[in-house]
């Protein structure tokens, strides 16, 4: 049931999300691990660094100074800056003070290459981060500007306080992606369910109140990448929701009236399963502990007095009929009177089918309607018959009336456009569907349940 639209559908929903990728714009939002102390220290470290940049200015002019002092540095100076521990080392020795004072400046080279080697390793460790700037300031003994060890190694320090994440920088940071629909993407997407929609018996004014209420929904939205094909079924599924009108059940109303009976007229075309549909309601009725009697309305087509009469008989109901040619409205007058006399629950009467274009059946109809006074006004058609069906209802509906429908055959329709149609096309829910030959074979009809096998 509703197959070939529920396949076409689906194919729709991720075809459409397809184009979206391929042609909305790309919105892109950067979403940050939490990096707790880390991030606050390496604040820090960046105020402690832009301090010092300011002070760089200054430190140049004492550094072009220091040249010349630095030039003439003796070796009581390359003493002051040895611990006593590396002087009494060279001292034990037994060199010469000229010899002395060399030594000592091997062991200052020594030192510095040391703490070069010290540095490549913070170096690199900093080169890891694109663009980021090394650390550095002015050595006086050099008369050169070499990195900056302290800094350096402050901002390793704290880089080891968190133990490193093995996913890199996309586990860092996180982007995601999301596509904005505008209205160009909306309308080359639509423009492909809406001929879906027409192939499958979807009349043309609901396509276009689905294609505004779905262009409310989506055009402008941001839809995260993941979720685009979940969001597109969810808003299409939504608006149908808004279009279908859900039912109460019509047993409800007969339980609801005190005074009785109640009286349920149908009507509809030729050939769209009138009095089988009324030989099934026959059925839920006794079910439900209610009496019933059937009015043989249908007093123009061959044989059918003889249809209705084979249905009261296996339901053991009792039937109101007249000659063929009879006035209809006059036996459904007498099926109430009958039903008032005996205390029964339930009239239904049957009509002989009319086209809805034949505007003296259409007049007759009216008659019915004034003289029966019924409860329930119901209409049927074939869940098959498309945009004819959507016609019909129309014109019943502005004619006499209508409170619901009923659609036969719903079990072999494949595409379940008439089911969307008829009821936005009436304001009327739908309320049974027709689905087998059987009695049983009468199904309250449930949009949510519609729509899920729809796929959505």
């Amino acid at each position: 049931m509703f197959g070939k639209l529920k396949e076409k559908l689906k194919s729709w929903i991720k075809s459409s999300s397809e184009k979206i990728e391929e042609e909305a714009e790309v919105v892109e939002k950067p979403v940050k691990t939490s990096k707790g102390k880390k991030e606050g220290k390496k604040k820090e470290v960046k105020e402690v660094k832009e301090k010092k940049e300011k002070s760089k200015k200054v430190e140049k002019k004492e550094d072009s100074n220091k040249k010349v002092k630095a030039s003439k540095k003796d070796a009581v100076e390359i003493l002051s800056e040895k611990s006593g521990e590396e002087i009494v080392e060279v001292l034990e020795e037994d060199k010469s003070p000229s010899e002395v004072v060399e030594k000592l400046k091997e062991v200052k080279e020594e030192e510095v290459e040391k703490e070069s080697r010290e540095f490549d390793k913070a170096v690199e460790s900093a080169k890891s981060e694109e663009g980021k700037e090394v650390p550095s300031k002015f050595n006086v003994g050099t008369q050169k500007y070499e990195p900056d060890i302290e800094e350096i190694r402050e901002e390793v320090e704290v880089d080891k306080e968190e133990p490193k994440n093995k996913g890199g920088f996309f586990s860092r940071v996180k982007s995601q992606f999301s596509y904005k629909i505008g209205g160009e993407e909306f309308e080359e997407i639509f423009d492909d369910l809406e001929m879906l929609l027409l192939e499958n018996n979807v009349a043309l004014e609901v396509v276009e109140d689905l294609r505004k209420k779905l262009s409310e929904k989506l055009v402008g939205k941001e839809i995260n990448k993941k979720s685009l094909e979940d969001e597109i079924k969810e808003e299409l599924k939504n608006s149908l929701n808004e279009i279908l009108i859900e039912p109460d059940n019509p047993l409800d109303f007969v339980k609801m009236k005190k005074e009785k009976p109640f009286v349920i007229l149908f009507f509809g075309i030729n050939g769209t399963g009138k009095t089988t549909s009324i030989a099934k309601m026959t059925h839920f009725l006794k079910k439900a502990g209610m009496s019933v009697v059937l009015a043989a309305g249908d007093t123009f087509r061959a044989a059918s007095i003889e249809q209705i009469s084979e249905h009261a008989k296996k339901l053991e109901v009792p039937l109101i009929k007249h000659g063929y040619e009879s006035d209809p409205a006059a036996v459904g007058f007498d099926a109430i009177k009958y039903a008032k006399a005996h205390g029964v629950d339930v009239v239904l009467i049957d009509t002989a089918g009319r086209m809805h274009t034949k505007s003296n059946l259409m007049s007759e109809m009216e008659k019915i309607v004034r003289v029966t006074n019924p409860d329930l006004k119901i209409f049927v058609a074939e869940s098959i018959a498309g945009n004819d069906a959507v016609e019909q209802a129309r014109s019943f509906s502005d004619s006499v009336g209508m409170d619901g429908s009923i659609l036969s055959k719903a079990d072999v329709d494949e595409k379940g456009g008439t089911v969307i149609s008829v009821s936005h096309a009436t304001g009327k829910p739908i309320f049974y569907l027709g689905v087998g030959q059987e009695y049983e074979d009468l199904r309250l009809f449930n949009k949510v349940e519609f729509i899920e096998n729809l796929g959505l």
